[in-house]
């Protein structure tokens, strides 16, 4: 839901600061920043393999502490 709201908040205020609105300007450039930020942060698992799994199919998960 923030997502949005930030996407479009920092680009209506860098295209309406762009035609000389300094409030706008403002808060496009500190909406941008957050999304940056919040692109930064995010804690999204790493993917390592993936693949389709059909009936029948056997695998096994094996997981080891982080940096081992």
């Amino acid at each position: 839901m923030m997502a949005p709201l930030l996407r479009r908040v920092s680009l209506t205020g860098l295209r309406k600061g762009m035609s000389g609105s300094r409030v706008w300007l403002v808060l496009g450039i500190a909406a941008g920043g957050l999304r940056i930020l919040r692109h930064l942060a995010r804690t999204e698992p790493e993917v390592l393999y993936r693949t389709v799994v059909q009936p029948g199919d056997v695998f096994e998960v094996i997981t080891r502490p982080k940096g081992e």
